[in-house]
C-alpha cells in the first residue's frame, strides 16, 4: 500500500525535532527523510517486539492526538511487520469547506414526493383494491396505504444513512448529511442515499464501523417492515390468480425474490392455499426494496459499504481481487449497471485504507463481518429469478 494516497499538497509543517520528541516516547527512529515534501519515519517499538492490540491502540490514539494539535495527520503503514517497523508519515489536516445543507433538504423533499408517487400508485392499483378491499374502498385507504409505503421506505434508508452519519460523529469523522436520491417510482421512488466523508477514517475499526453501520441498521428496520408487511398481506389461491389475470392483464406479476421471502413465506405457509401465493402489500414491496438496498450495498468490493469492511479485514491486494470476484457475482446475478459502475470505480486504484492501517480489528468484528455477508445472502434478490 503506497503512501502517497494521501499525498495531497506541500505546505508548512512540524519540525523534524518536534516530531522525533514525540515519537521516541515509544519508537526507536531507525531513519528520518523529508520525502515527496513531508517528513517521514521509519521506527520500531523500543520493546523490540510488537505490543498487545490493546496497547496498539493507546499509544496511536495518543499520537494521534499530539499530531493533530500540530496540525497533521499521522499516516501509518508497515515497512516489515515480522521486524515491527513502520512508515510515519505526517501530512496537513485538511480542512474541507461547510457544504450547504439545502441541498440535503430539497433532495430529501424531492426523494419523499417520487416515494409519495409511488406508494400511490401502488395504493391505487386496481388489483390491490381489489384483493384489499374488497367491500369498496375510500380515499382515506388510499392516502393511508401510501404514507405507510413511504414511512416503511423511507424509515429503512434514513436508519441506514443515520447508522453512517452517527458513526462517522462517534469516530470524529467529518462527514455530511446524507444525500438522498429521487429514483423510479415504479421502483419505490428512491435510489437510496450517501453521505460524503470529509476527513479519512483514523483506523481499521474506524473504517470498519463505518462500513458494517449503515447496512446492519437499514436491516434492522428491513425485518420490521417484511414482517409487517407479510401480515398485511393477502393470500391468493390458484383460481384467484388466474381470475385476477384474466380481469386485469398485465397487472400482475412476480418479484425475484431473496432467500428471506422464501424462509417468510414458510413461516406464513399454514395461511397460504396450496397452489396457490401471496399478494404482497405495498408495506412488503418497500421491505423487498430494503433487501436490495441492504445486498448491494454490501457486496465487499471498490467503496461499497461492504468494500470498506472488507478493506479493515483484509490487505489492499486481498481487497481488490475478493471485490472483482464479488463484481463478477453481481454481474450474473443481473445487476449489469451496477457492476460494471462498481468496476469503473474499482479502477481507480487500491482501496487507501485509513490513516492508520496496522492495527487488526478484532475477532468480534470478523465474527460481525461474517454476519454481514450472510445478510447479503439473504437479501440479494437475483434478477431474472424467483424462488415463487
Amino acid at each position: 500500500m503506497s503512501l502517497d494516497n494521501y499525498d495531497r499538497r506541500v505546505i508548512s509543517y512540524p519540525t523534524f525535532t518536534e516530531l522525533s520528541n514525540i515519537l521516541t516516547q515509544w519508537f526507536e527512529i531507525l531513519h528520518n527523510v523529508l520525502e515527496h515534501g513531508m517528513p517521514t519515519f521509519i521506527v520500531r517499538w523500543k520493546e523490540g517486539q510488537i505490543p498487545s492490540r490493546g496497547r496498539q491502540q493507546e499509544v496511536f490514539d495518543e499520537l494521534e492526538y499530539r499530531a493533530e494539535k500540530l496540525h497533521s495527520w499521522a499516516l501509518v503503514r508497515w515497512r516489515n511487520k515480522d521486524e515491527g517497523e513502520y512508515y510515519i508519515r505526517f501530512v496537513p489536516i485538511e480542512t474541507q469547506e461547510k457544504s450547504d445543507p439545502s441541498t440535503n433538504y430539497i433532495l430529501f423533499v424531492a426523494t419523499l414526493a417520487t416515494m409519495a408517487i409511488g406508494g400511490f400508485l401502488q395504493a391505487t392499483s386496481p388489483v390491490f383494491l381489489t384483493l384489499f378491499y374488497p367491500s369498496g374502498w375510500s380515499m382515506f385507504d388510499v392516502l393511508f396505504t401510501t404514507i405507510i409505503f413511504m414511512a416503511s421506505i423511507m424509515g429503512i434508508i434514513f436508519t441506514h444513512e443515520m447508522g453512517h452519519y452517527l458513526t462517522a460523529q462517534n469516530r470524529g469523522i467529518e462527514a455530511t448529511l446524507p444525500y438522498f436520491i429521487p429514483g423510479l417510482p415504479e421502483l419505490g421512488g428512491t435510489f437510496g442515499a450517501f453521505i460524503q466523508q470529509k476527513s479519512p477514517p483514523k483506523t481499521l475499526r474506524d473504517l470498519y464501523d463505518l462500513g458494517v453501520a449503515g447496512p446492519l441498521a437499514g436491516f434492522a428496520i428491513t425485518l420490521v417492515v417484511l414482517f409487517s408487511g407479510f401480515f398485511m398481506s393477502v393470500p391468493v389461491t390458484g383460481e384467484q390468480l388466474t381470475a385476477i389475470e384474466e380481469a386485469f392483464p398485465n397487472m400482475t406479476g412476480s418479484l425475484p425474490v431473496p432467500f428471506i421471502f422464501v424462509m417468510l413465506e414458510m413461516m406464513f405457509q399454514d395461511v397460504i392455499p396450496a397452489g396457490g401465493t401471496v399478494y404482497l402489500h405495498p408495506v412488503a414491496f418497500a421491505g423487498w426494496v430494503g433487501c436490495l438496498i441492504t445486498a448491494l450495498n454490501l457486496f465487499p468490493a471498490s467503496q461499497l459499504d461492504g468494500g470498506h469492511a472488507l478493506r479493515a479485514v483484509v490487505d489492499s491486494d486481498q481487497h481488490k481481487y475478493i471485490g472483482y470476484a464479488a463484481i463478477a457475482i453481481m454481474f450474473l446475478l443481473g445487476f449489469f449497471l451496477m457492476a460494471i459502475l462498481v468496476f469503473l470505480l474499482s479502477r481507480g486504484g487500491e482501496h487507501p485504507g485509513p490513516l492508520n492501517d496496522t492495527i487488526p480489528i478484532s475477532n468480534s468484528r470478523k465474527l460481525v463481518f461474517i454476519l454481514a455477508m450472510v445478510i447479503l445472502i439473504l437479501s440479494i434478490p437475483p434478477l431474472g429469478f424467483s424462488f415463487f
